[in-house]
């Protein structure tokens, strides 16, 4: 689904980790206040998945990275004892007509995509010069990596290519980890079921990746992005990534959930047509995945997404109304949903 590379504010409020359960995660869509991520942290949510655009950080390929938008979303999110997860995809102008194409066709490019990954890990990952420059922050180094969005559907990626995509893992993961050998590296969450024509469901896409040499050892974590008419249909989109991975001998390997939510509108896909039934999906979804929570390895759930867009914004076909939070900034019987989870000790 629709996935946007964002800045955010500072923050002002300090919270302590201990009480944040990092099963619970959200995505946004847009920027980010300190108020929302006191939000956040107040909710006990702990973990927050964030887009990173290599354009965004590197317009023009000197290799000169600007990180300001980054460093002020590790920020806020350290200070409150948030776990953070860039999610890194899309090839810039510079490189490529087509944001879509991975950057694996060529030395130079797989090069120029290993220098970014590189300078990230020294910067925000264990022992980064982030951390060295702001002693007044808990020490929180990022160590999961996502690489690429949704590499089984051409909305992120073109030539669908479960070869290209294994090459792009391998080369990732060689780069992050000679910056930071514990660094944990996630799939990128494959579309449970694409629409028709437009790419390979989540469980024959990860078959195929297990074909390629090396594919196996690169990758720490597996995710997937369940999205479909209800809990139940979800489940069934999950279950098929947890076969493969256990068919592949994969048993403790474990799953994220990089997103998954449902609107509280009637007019866009995922739509459940109120705020009160979008409310009611929390409820069913989360007390299935958690009923077999064991049994998928499932270690996260990423909701999709934190706020609602204004009217008239450009998103995807359904990511209007998928926050737990209005427009203007008011919670939706959503978020009380949620709260029934996070707080429930």
């Amino acid at each position: 689904m629709a996935l946007a590379a964002v800045l955010f504010g500072p923050s002002t409020v300090s919270a302590a980790s201990a009480d944040l359960d990092p099963f619970y995660g959200v995505v946004s869509q847009k920027k980010l206040s300190g108020k929302d991520f006191d939000q956040m942290a107040e909710g006990r949510i702990g973990l927050y998945r964030v887009a990173v655009d290599w354009q965004g950080i590197d317009g023009s390929g000197d290799g000169d990275f600007n990180w300001n938008g980054l460093d002020e979303t590790v920020e806020a999110t350290a200070e409150r004892g948030i776990k953070l997860m860039p999610t890194f995809y899309s090839s810039p102008s510079w490189l490529t007509y087509d944001r879509r194409v991975m950057p694996v066709w060529s030395g130079y490019a797989i090069r120029s995509w290993e220098a970014m990954l590189k300078a990230a890990v020294a910067r925000f990952g264990n022992g980064g010069t982030f951390w060295r420059e702001h002693p007044e922050l808990p020490e929180t180094p990022i160590t999961l990596w996502q690489i690429w969005n949704e590499p089984n559907i051409r909305n992120f990626a073109w030539p669908v290519s479960p070869g290209k995509y294994a090459k792009l893992v391998k080369v990732s993961a060689a780069a992050i980890r000679s910056v930071d050998p514990g660094g944990k590296i996630v799939l990128g969450g494959l579309y449970g079921t694409p629409p028709p024509g437009t790419g390979i469901d989540a469980g024959p896409f990860l078959k195929r990746l297990y074909r390629v040499d090396g594919f196996r050892k690169s990758f720490n974590i597996a995710a997937v992005h369940p999205y479909a008419a209800d809990a139940r249909r979800s489940l069934k989109r999950i279950l098929p990534v947890r076969r493969v991975l256990n068919r592949h001998g994969n048993f403790g390997r474990s799953m994220f959930i990089t997103e998954l939510g449902w609107g509280s509108d009637s007019a866009t896909s995922f739509g459940t047509g109120s705020q009160a039934a979008q409310a009611n999906r929390v409820k069913s979804v989360f007390r299935t995945l958690l009923r077999h929570r064991a049994r998928l390895r499932l270690r996260s759930v990423i909701w999709f997404s934190w706020a609602d867009l204004p009217v008239g914004s450009y998103s995807c076909a359904f990511c209007h109304k998928t926050g737990f939070f209005d427009d203007e900034g008011n919670p939706k019987p959503s978020w009380w949903a949620l709260l029934d989870f996070t707080h429930g000790d």
